[in-house]
This record gives C-alpha cells, structure tokens and sequence, in this order.
C-alpha cells in the first residue's frame, strides 16, 4: 500500500498492523530527510509528516510519536503506545463526524 498521500479520512480505515505500516512508512521517510541534512524545521515546512495523523491523535500522545519518528525509536512498547492513543483517537473522531 502507498501511505504516503493518505489523509486522515483514509487512516481511519486503517486496522494496526497497517497503522504501524503507514507509521514505519512516515519515519522511514523522515529518516532519509533528516539523514540527507534537512532538519525537522525545515522538514515540516516542506510538508507536515503529521498532518494526516494530527486530527486523531490525542494530545498526549502526540510528542510520543513526534520524538519516536525524529529518535528512529521502534519499539514495541512505544509503537503500542502509538496504537492504543490512535484507536481512542479513531474513536472521538469518528463520533463528532
């Protein structure tokens, strides 16, 4: 699957083990910019990595994912982490739309 140009509405559909696809998939991304000298300023002012992921991501899980992604972090606890706040996410989306 190509995650690169989903949008929220897409990702909402997306069970988790795709969601951690289209998360590796983001940071693997991110990764090469950063690697290449680009930094996460500058990165974001390009394109928002997140912006698809903002709308359904709780505020406290937020800095979770953004230091997992800019760290190159894969853990199982933190992806699980990632996962759980992006289902409650999914969920208080899906109720006020």
């Amino acid at each position: 699957m190509d995650y690169s140009k989903l949008k929220t509405a897409d990702i909402i559909h997306l069970n988790n083990k795709e969601l951690s696809e289209y998360i590796y998939s983001i940071q693997d991304q991110l990764q090469m910019k950063l690697s290449s000298g680009l930094s996460i300023d500058d990165i974001i002012d390009q394109e928002d990595p997140f912006e698809g992921l903002e709308p359904i991501l709780p505020q406290e899980v937020y800095p979770i994912l953004v230091l997992a992604m800019i760290n190159n972090i894969r853990s199982d606890t933190v992806m699980e982490a990632i996962l759980e706040g992006l289902q409650k996410g999914i969920k208080q989306y899906n109720k006020s739309n």
